[in-house]
């Protein structure tokens, strides 16, 4: 019997120890649910700490290693992924608090669709029973990333939210595609399966972003989405002026709606990720593609800091970015920026030649970096773009866009060289050209007048796409944006056009075949 008691209390001394320990770690997916990585372990996340704070609406559910498929696994793999996207990109961009406020809301489940958005209010994501798998985009780590990465550019530099330029939609939803891959990288596990294919430049579960819900789409708008993602960063596309471009085309072609055209961006990011890994090393370890993937995201946000918002904002961006490698990285990345955006036409080769064999300067400290890339953001001015309704199946009332334009003194050298504005008749056509592409796509709300929609578990799927908004303003009907959501194939009835041999792009095919030879995990239930 003295025995047995000791015994006992040993028993039980040990219990709230496992118990505890249960509690602290929860199973996450480490990127998207179709990427072939499985869950794993990690801490528990909290939400209210950090720079960027996070709140889950609903009831909470305990933190605990749930089995996947289940709401307690959906709701932990979000906020992992929330937790992990935001500690990355505050210290980078800045951020101490979102456009909407010092707390920013998720809705796990908004309702039906296989969407997600952004709104200046919140990140929601929705649920979709496609035969028989039901799709939860907020399951995704790639599509939370990307949401969030919408908000964390719209913190940084709100003046693009409301720009009403293809190129500044489309670099806005490249900056989502480019933080899912890069919150990716924070993962040591993810980096280990990434590291080879990105040295090799090749596509990867890291190039491909959204599998799961690109399957969904594409059993009911096949064309629409890559044939193993929703869009990959492994890509050959190359710049084309977006006002040559039809109002919408297949996923291996161009289009001016800004999900396609974003394409081009991300591809020469994955590109020059690549390039910079060998740049570092020709035998890269993890530490190195940890250190890579935080000097391109450095790169990212002094680019858009600086970059004045104008029809040409991709050429902006890049010729910042190579501006940003001189001052930040004393030109250590040049090469690889200079060639690609060259090789994707994003900037033309006049423009970087010269500054491609220049001499550079010892780099500055990171903190005069950031000081200076601040100091020189440009003044925002608005030019007034007007046109009739009619031209879009409503009244004889006027549209009336404020479109910001922005100018600004330089101080270095390749953005000096590609900065050119075209004046109040380019940024008048490219205006019209963006709200051409937003009707032909009914992602405009002419009825109910409200910045804000409404959404409920009963909302049509069409009103949840609506991006944009007509509201009653002096003079006629004023547009503004109400939201940014994750690209979900075409309204009905939309139509892509014949490809012609401006709308396609030629390398695609091959790497499209070097993409489909890839493995991929049998497809699950996905929630």
């Amino acid at each position: 019997m003295p025995r047995t008691k000791p015994a006992a209390k040993k028993t039980t001394a040990k219990r709230p120890a496992r118990k505890a320990a249960a509690a602290a770690v929860i199973s996450a997916w480490q990127d998207d649910p179709l990427s072939g990585l499985p869950p794993i372990p990690r801490p528990v996340p909290n939400l209210a700490k950090g720079a960027l704070k996070f709140k889950i609406k609903g009831t909470a559910i305990p933190p605990q290693v749930y089995p996947g498929g289940t709401p307690g696994f959906r709701y932990w793999t979000a906020a992992e992924a929330l937790r992990r996207g935001g500690d990355f990109w505050a210290p980078l961009l800045g951020l101490s608090r979102w456009q909407p406020g010092a707390v920013l809301g998720v809705s796990l489940d908004k309702g039906t669709d296989l969407n997600a958005y952004y709104d200046r209010s919140e990140l929601a994501f929705f649920h979709e029973a496609v035969g028989k798998t039901t799709y939860y985009s907020g399951e995704s780590p790639d599509v939370v990333c990307h949401e969030m990465g919408h908000a964390c550019l719209d913190a940084h530099r709100p003046q693009l939210w409301d720009a009403p330029f293809i190129e500044a939609g489309a670099f806005h939803e490249s900056f989502g595609d480019m933080s899912a891959i890069l919150s990716a990288l924070q993962l040591p596990s993810v980096r280990a399966v990434a590291l080879k294919p990105l040295k090799d430049y090749k596509p990867s579960p890291l190039s491909r972003c959204a599998e799961q819900l690109g399957e969904g789409i594409r059993k009911v708008d096949k064309p629409a989405v890559d044939k193993d993602c929703l869009r990959n960063a492994y890509n050959a596309f190359k710049y084309v002026d977006p006002q040559t471009l039809p109002d919408s085309a297949p996923a291996t072609a161009l289009s001016a709606e800004v999900h396609s055209f974003s394409r081009v961006f991300t591809g020469a990011f994955y590109e020059i990720l690549s390039g910079m890994l060998n740049i570092r090393s020709k035998a890269p370890t993890d530490a190195v593609l940890a250190s890579v993937a935080t000097d391109m995201a450095y790169l990212l946000s002094d680019a858009t800091a600086a970059a004045p918002v104008q029809p040409d904002y991709f050429a902006q961006v890049a010729a910042h970015m190579v501006d940003a490698d001189t001052s930040r990285f004393a030109g250590k990345y040049r090469a690889a920026l200079v060639a690609t955006f060259v090789k994707r036409r994003i900037l033309p080769k006049t423009a970087v030649q010269s500054l491609a064999a220049a001499p550079v300067a010892k780099a500055a400290p990171a903190a005069v970096v950031a000081r200076a890339a601040m100091a020189r953001r440009p003044t925002t001015q608005f030019q007034k773009v007007t046109f009739n309704a009619q031209a879009f199946g409503l009244e004889d009332k006027t549209v009336i866009v404020m479109a910001p334009v922005e100018r600004k003194p330089f101080q270095t050298a390749a953005a000096s060289l590609i900065h050119q504005y075209g004046g109040p008749d380019k940024v008048e056509q490219a205006t019209h050209r963006f709200v051409k592409q937003l009707f032909a796509h009914d992602r405009v709300d002419s009825d109910s007048g409200t910045r804000k929609a409404s959404i409920t578990d009963s909302t049509p799927r069409e009103q949840l796409r609506k991006t944009h908004v007509l509201t009653k303003a002096p003079g006629g009907l004023k547009l503004t944006r109400r939201l940014f959501h994750c690209g979900c194939g075409r309204p009905i009835g939309l139509r892509f056009p014949r490809a012609t041999g401006t709308e396609s792009n030629g390398e695609q095919e091959a790497q499209d075949q070097d993409r489909s030879s890839q493995t991929r995990r049998p497809q699950d239930a996905g929630g």
